[in-house]
């Protein structure tokens, strides 16, 4: 079947033209988006934003306005190309310099032993102290009520904060613990 006649039977709302269209021209979002680069994401990341375009082409398309391969292709790529301005921009930066807390299988395990233990709690005294050093009364609250399990909504409520100055300062908190670790 041509793109006319699946574009018609897609707009009678036929599911098995719709996935047609979407399996043949498949391989023009994945040549897209290997031309670009996606902050914190990956290339299967602009695939799919190729695709929610692409599936958006077959709903809107206008024959009236040329060829839909043209159409389909222009969507795809301004989709993608605003997925990664949105990427870029200053409010997404947390997410993009996440970093995370240490697993509990990545931190150091010590033996039975009495030294190792000895040595372990003095290692712990000595990294609680250089924490309490290092960290601000305001960060200490926020920490605890973090590793008490409380959510962002709650922290944010109790300190009288919003929700992105909770995540803000938590993400600049494990850094500064991670910088207190590497020492």
């Amino acid at each position: 079947m041509t793109d006319a006649e699946l574009l018609a039977l897609a707009a009678e709302g036929r599911e098995s033209a719709v996935e047609e269209l979407l399996t043949r021209y498949k391989s023009m979002v994945t040549a897209l988006a290997r031309r670009y680069f996606l902050v914190g994401g990956d290339a299967e990341d602009l695939v799919q934003e190729g695709m929610i375009a692409l599936y958006r082409a077959i709903g809107t398309y206008d024959p009236l306005h040329g060829g839909f391969a043209a159409y389909a292709g222009s969507c795809v790529k301004n989709r993608m190309l605003d997925a990664i301005k949105s990427a870029n921009r200053d409010k997404h930066r947390p997410l993009n310099d996440y970093v995370p807390f240490p697993e509990e299988d990545e931190l150091p395990s010590f033996g039975d032993s009495p030294e190792e233990i000895a040595i372990a709690r003095e290692g712990n005294r000595d990294f609680a102290k250089r924490l309490d050093e290092a960290l601000t009364d305001g960060e200490k609250t926020l920490l605890g009520a973090y590793l008490a399990g409380r959510s962002y909504k709650e922290m944010a409520a109790s300190m009288s904060l919003t929700v992105k100055q909770v995540d803000s300062s938590l993400q600049k908190l494990k850094k500064k613990i991670l910088k207190l670790t590497s020492r």
